[in-house]
Order: C-alpha cells, then structure tokens, then sequence
C-alpha cells in the first residue's frame, strides 16, 4: 500500500513538472521541509500519557503557479526514530489554492501552517501538529489592517466499514480596535457520526462538540524592549451531546494566555478555571476531542519556559520545558523540535530576514 501510495504521488509530481517546464509563463513552485521531533512526558494526570515521542518528518512538494493560483502536490513521509521502515506512514498533500493580499482559500489536502492563527491547544494537540501535518478540506481567510477572519473544515474521517465519519468546522478571527488593544474568537464544531452501514440499535451514536471562545487582549510588544508582550483573557464555553443518550451538556470557564518573549527565550503560560469539559471523554476519547486531554479538569495551569536555538528565514530550533499543573497533579514535558523549511522564494526571505515559525505557534 505504501509503495503504492509513493509511486502515485511521484507520478503526479512529474506531471507537474512536465506541465510547469513547457509553459513559460507559469511559474514553478516547490518547497521542501524537515521536521525532526523530540517530545518526553512525564505526567501523573490519568487522561495523560507517558511517553516519549520521536520521530521525523520530511515534506517536499512541487507545483505550478500561475498569476494567484496554485496546484501543489507532495507527501509527508513521517519516520519514527527507528531503522524499520515498516513503522514509517506517509500523507499526501494535494491542494489548489488562490492567494491575494486580502483573500485566499484553498481546497484539498493543505499544511496546517496556511493558518492565519494556529489552533489553540482546547482544539488541537502539540502532538498533532507534528502527526497531522495537513488539513483535509477547504480553508476561507479575509485580512486586512483590522484584523483577520478565517472558516476552515477538516475532513478527519471518511465512512467506513470499520471507521467512523469525523469533521472539524472552525470559525476564527481578531479585530484591531486601537494599537494595543484586540479583540477576537473561535466558534468550533467536532461531529462524530457512524460508520458505513452501521446497523440500527449499535453502540454508538452521532455525537456534537462545539466549542465557543470569545476574547480580549493587549498586545504591548511594540511599547517595550521585550520582543512580544500580549496577554489574551476571555471565556471557554463548550456543549456536548451523544444523540439519544445524553442532553446536552455544558461546561464553562475563564481562560487567559499571556506570551513573554526576548530575545531568543520565550515564557508562555496558559490558565483554565471553571468547570470540567471534555464530559464524553470517558466514552469516546481522542476519537471525538482533538484537544489536550486535561481540559477535563475543573483547572489546569500550563507553563511553557522555552528558547530558540536557531531562529532565521529557514530554520527554526525550538527547545521548550512546559509544567502542567492540574487539581493535585502535575506533570511535564520537554520538547526539541526544529522546522527546516526552503522555497521557491527563499533568497528573498533570507534578504528579509523573515523568520520562519515553528510548527506549534
């Protein structure tokens, strides 16, 4: 299956590039990127799992573009830090998008990191920014000097026999009101539903997760010699609901997220306090909740002391140790994680010297 999967995906890449060669006035597009990923848990909280996690990914892509249109094809080839190539998986990315100063979309198989603001953690795992490279479904984003909007969905399951359907609809986006001063949120929709031809009166059931997140923050990153200073309070409220089984059931709590960085070192420090969410966890796990598992507690603190080895137009060396502090538990992880990343236009970036993020935020 997975010679198969590389022969057509070297197929299509050479289709590209044949198409791109014999037409002058389109332009090639490629990109190639290195993710080595270095992730040790120690955590005592029962929905989270000790392990070490490492492992490497490699991503090249080729493709043709053409005033502000794009098609690029490629694959993410994620090798565990092991000798035996059995143990490797490899996702396609396959995409059209259409970019201009204002609007872009694409559709397809297409990197997370398109992203105007990555996901927050009560959305997506650290882990699954590295094992899930891409987003299966269409991406709409507006920007503009007030702000951003940006609607995507996330196919993450098709039907099947043996698998159930799964989808992520997420709404985001931020206003500048002054300078310093923003506001903005996230309107979030997990749906599990049955597998293919599942029969009437199985054990499982479609099942609903929305989740809403309002907020406000300053941003005093230009009004100081720190580098950034920003620090985001607002309300978490999520809904869950197992069609015919429960009603729906609510959690609530306040969140707030503040970001120090200088230099080369970084503090970050995220606090929930309200009520238990995740209420189906226990049934459904991370089938349904892509989120970190320890929003199931009434609060959890989580602080992220880290620094950038390297950090230019296309390396980014990122070593962190984060605490997690939940009721009468905690626990913590180091990470080391570096993005390599070059393409087409990497002279200029470098000339720039734009720097390149790494693959968390």
């Amino acid at each position: 299956m997975r010679r198969t999967a590389l022969h057509i995906a070297t197929l299509v890449l050479c289709m590209i590039v044949s198409c791109v060669t014999q037409a002058s006035a389109q332009k090639l597009l490629w990109s190639a990127e290195l993710v080595p990923y270095f992730d040790n848990r120690e955590y005592k909280y029962e929905r989270m799992t000790s392990e070490t996690l490492f492992a490497a990914r490699l991503t090249p892509t080729v493709g043709v573009g053409f005033n502000n249109h794009s098609i690029v094809a490629g694959v993410s080839w994620i090798q565990p830090i092991d000798s035996r190539i059995e143990l490797s998986s490899f996702k396609p990315t396959l995409y059209y998008r259409y970019d201009t100063e204002k609007f872009a979309m694409s559709m397809g198989m297409f990197p997370r990191t398109q992203l105007i603001e990555p996901l927050d953690d009560f959305a997506n795992t650290d882990s699954l920014s590295f094992f899930s490279p891409n987003i299966q479904g269409a991406l709409f984003q507006h920007r503009s000097q007030l702000g951003y909007v940006e609607a995507m969905v996330d196919w993450r399951g098709l039907p099947t026999k043996t698998t159930r359907e799964a989808f992520m609809i997420v709404a985001q986006g931020r206003i500048n009101i002054t300078p310093w001063l923003f506001a903005g949120g996230a309107v979030i929709v997990n749906h599990l539903a049955r597998a293919k031809d599942e029969p009437v009166g199985a054990e499982t059931h479609v099942t609903d997760n929305i989740m809403l997140r309002p907020y406000v923050g300053v941003d005093f990153s230009h009004r100081t010699v720190l580098d950034s200073l920003t620090l985001r309070c607002g309300y978490l409220a999520t809904l869950d609901r197992e069609r015919g089984v429960t009603d729906w059931l609510p959690s609530h709590a306040f969140v707030a997220d503040l970001t120090v960085e200088w230099k080369y070192l970084g503090v970050r420090n995220k606090f929930y306090y309200g009520t238990a969410a995740q209420t189906l966890y226990n049934r459904l796990g991370n089938t349904l909740y892509q989120g970190e598992s320890y929003y199931g507690a009434p609060w959890h603190n989580r602080l992220d002391i880290y620094g950038y080895i390297f950090r230019n137009s296309f390396i980014n060396c990122f070593a962190s140790i984060n605490f997690h502090f939940t009721p009468g538990e905690w626990g913590w992880q180091q990470q080391l994680v570096v993005r390599a990343y070059i393409d087409q236009d990497f002279k200029e970036k470098h000339k720039s010297k734009q720097r390149i993020p790494n693959i968390f935020y």
